[in-house]
């Protein structure tokens, strides 16, 4: 799995919300304060998690993004 690293909440984060929220002891500002994120991101937490999707989508590093492209772009100015 690519994770960047500023990733706010990891695979195993992602779960542990989903559990405690299971557990009705829980509510989502005191799930969004204990792990440092915005209420919005818990609610996108959930609704991913209620189809079983855990793993973050784009987690891309955007450094790595361009040096894939420099590098293309490199390859395609050698061989004119």
């Amino acid at each position: 799995m690519n994770i960047h690293k500023r990733t706010r909440l990891t695979l195993l984060d992602r779960q542990e919300i989903w559990r405690l929220y299971q557990t009705w002891l829980w509510k989502v500002v005191q799930l969004a304060e204990h792990f440092h994120v915005s209420r919005p991101t818990i609610y996108d937490v959930l609704k991913r998690a209620r189809l079983q999707e855990f793993t973050p989508r784009n987690s891309t590093n955007q450094r790595f993004k361009t040096l894939q492209y420099g590098l293309k772009r490199l390859a395609k100015v050698e061989q004119t």
